[in-house]
């Protein structure tokens, strides 16, 4: 075994967005940060890769946005929904756009920043075996490319993912939000993007996701429950499977299915659940932290906000070294709040997923109130209070999904005051 002389003041295990992000807001004050990562750079990952408006600030924030290759960028004005029998809703942001980013571009922004700072040091193809903490610090257990090293460090941020072996060796393994076991993949196509919106389209028991993410590249990603559902097709053909139970989604992508500009892959089950987001000198972000489903799209926005929390209220922890998880309470409630407040609408929309008929109403009223739609969209994002709801957008919404029509007022309100001066005139004349 070899023990390195490195003493990190974080280590940050996973260099995915979230732990890139991390690294960049500690490093920019001036904290010594080590990020491990058991793969290399730029890193890949089945997800949808539509950013909402609350994440392309954190970006450009962190100074990452402008350094992302526009080839593989592309703006969105809002979400629509389609369903099977056609019924259409869309809405657009309040807040400014999002952006479909390719995720290979993101990784590749995030990490030319990381590398841009002296404070900041990247392994790449190294492996978590062991952490052990107590009041003095943390010890890490690595193996990095074939040798193993033991490294010690005040703090470990664990943004290694859904399968976190973070959470795993500090005891905070948790149960998820949901039961349902929900799977996903996804595929690139070389095709020039037929829409400025985020499309979902409904099936039963799935949605297929439309996310443009440059001039001529669209990604098309799908979620399914296991229970309801089970591809036909896999290996290099389950996306070409998939499509078949959208064929108006198939028809837009042209009678012959276009170039594919990335190999199908698919990941699952997706919901995983934490029982704290901190312990003695460990900190939980991003899906290591819990993560219910795909299905609102606010996963990586999520992450990066979480990433702010961490700026705004470890540095001075940890220049006093006050890291156990008593310390650490406001940090964990800071991340872990806004994990929480996802939940809610995801659950809503899973319901939507589960039940047609209930999804086809709501697409219906969302048709007729963009007024609420909207005001879930900014919810969703953490920026509008999701009890403030419009009331008349709701009235609406209840008028499109049972069918009402237009709501007018009563004519006899309006003729009430002229019809009583006529009576007033009749009666005057006679007498």
């Amino acid at each position: 075994m070899v023990v390195t002389q490195r003493q990190p003041d974080v280590v940050v295990v996973g260099g995915g967005p979230a732990g890139l992000a991390a690294a960049i807001a500690l490093g920019r004050q001036g904290i010594d940060v080590l990020v491990i990562e058991r793969s290399t750079w730029p890193r890949d990952k089945v997800c949808g890769e539509g950013l909402m408006p609350v994440g392309v600030d954190a970006l450009e924030r962190l100074g990452v946005f402008d350094q992302i290759d526009p080839d593989h960028l592309r703006p969105f004005r809002g979400i629509r929904w389609i369903s099977e029998d056609g019924a259409r809703a869309e809405a657009e942001f309040a807040s400014g756009p999002g952006f479909g980013i390719r995720r290979t571009a993101l990784s590749s922004a995030l990490f030319a920043v990381a590398s841009s700072l002296p404070s900041v040091e990247l392994w790449p193809n190294t492996l978590l075996s062991t952490l052990e903490s107590d009041a003095d610090g943390v010890s890490l257990g690595l193996r990095r490319e074939g040798r193993r090293a033991v490294i010690n460090a005040r703090l470990v941020i664990g943004a290694d993912g859904r399968n976190s072996k973070v959470r795993k060796l500090s005891g905070l393994q948790g149960k998820p939000s949901v039961s349902v076991q929900r799977w996903g993949a996804r595929q690139h196509f070389e095709v020039r993007p037929w829409t400025d919106h985020v499309e979902v389209w409904w099936a039963d028991g799935m949605e297929a996701y439309v996310t443009p993410s440059g001039s001529r590249q669209v990604e098309v990603a799908f979620l399914w429950d296991k229970a309801r559902f089970t591809p036909t097709q896999k290996g290099r053909d389950l996306v070409v499977g998939l499509l078949e139970k959208f064929p108006g989604l198939k028809a837009k992508l042209g009678r012959q299915l276009p170039t594919p500009l990335s190999q199908a892959a698919g990941i699952g089950p997706l919901a995983l659940g934490s029982s704290s987001p901190i312990a003695d000198r460990v900190v939980l972000i991003g899906d290591a932290l819990g993560y219910v489903d795909g299905i609102t799209g606010e996963g990586i926005s999520v992450a990066l906000s979480q990433v702010e929390v961490l700026g705004e209220t470890l540095p001075d922890l940890i220049t006093s070294d006050r890291l156990l998880a008593r310390d650490l309470r406001p940090v964990g409630r800071g991340v872990f709040g806004l994990f929480r407040d996802t939940v809610p609408l995801v659950k809503a929309a899973l319901l939507l997923s589960r039940f047609p008929k209930l999804r086809r109403l709501a697409i219906r009223g969302l048709r007729n109130s963009r007024a609420l739609f909207v005001h879930l969209l900014e919810s969703n994002m953490g920026r509008r209070p999701l009890y403030r709801l419009p009331l008349v957008g709701v009235f609406r919404f209840l008028a499109g999904a049972l069918r009402l029509g237009p709501l007018k007022l009563p004519h006899y309100r309006r003729a009430t005051v002229p019809v009583i001066q006529q009576q007033m005139v009749s009666e005057k004349k006679i007498n």
